[in-house]
């Protein structure tokens, strides 16, 4: 699915949405629960490209809907893995998951192996917050702190667009807060939207849910607003 003219989201990814850049660097952001390569690679090849020609993997942060496939992923092309320093540890399988608030969430993430279980993958380029990447027209990091430690969204100030991860929600097609039984500090995560808020960008492309094309920073201060 084209967003943008060089941004797509591929089509039946598990777990969270997964994005193609296809700029002259061809980057992919996230790759949903684990058993997702074989879909990624072959959207790769039904834009015209080679699985080899991934060479930039970038992890909006550590949960397992968004890194399950990530190891297959740098198996198959070789991609080198970008992501927040703070969420290395537990990518890399250093350290395990959190277990999320709650006592049926809690339950659920001891019982269900599919909530916690994937092969860690190692980071090769940590990130930090401003750091600037040759994607697409120039694409910025904004550390967002609060749902993850680490969490990063991606902005890319050329083409007005906002790629958040879990830092804004958008299940059931509604702007939100992350979801609070995996968010760490949820004060935290509020004042990472607000400041994603005061970017410039029309067209904002979360971890679940579709994007939305035009208007989007406007859609979020609203909701912003409405926390006041």
């Amino acid at each position: 699915m084209e967003i943008i003219p060089q941004v797509h989201r591929i089509p039946n990814v598990t777990g969270a949405n997964s994005y193609l850049l296809l700029g002259h660097t061809l980057a992919l952001v996230d790759t949903g629960m684990p058993g997702n390569a074989g879909r990624i690679l072959q959207a790769i090849r039904n834009l015209g490209r080679q699985p080899d020609d991934l060479t930039l993997i970038v992890i909006t942060h550590y949960h397992v809907d968004h890194i399950g496939s990530l190891q297959a992923m740098t198996a198959a092309t070789g991609a080198q893995v970008l992501a927040h320093r703070d969420e290395i540890p537990i990518i890399a399988g250093q350290r395990p998951q959190p277990v999320p608030r709650g006592a049926l969430f809690g339950l659920l993430f001891r019982l269900v192996p599919a909530m916690s279980r994937f092969d860690p993958a190692p980071v090769d380029v940590p990130l930090e917050d401003g750091q600037r990447l040759d994607l697409l027209g120039g694409a910025v990091v904004v550390h967002a702190p609060g749902h993850t430690p680490g969490s990063i969204a991606l902005h890319f100030p050329g083409e007005r667009l906002l790629i958040t991860g879990d830092v804004i929600n958008r299940r059931a097609n509604r702007l939100g807060p992350p979801p609070r039984p995996f968010t760490l500090d949820m004060a935290q995560a509020l004042e990472s939207m607000r400041r994603l808020a005061a970017l410039d960008f029309g067209v904002l492309c979360t971890g679940h849910g579709d994007p939305i094309v035009g208007g989007a920073d406007e859609q979020l201060r609203a909701w912003l607003q409405q926390l006041h």
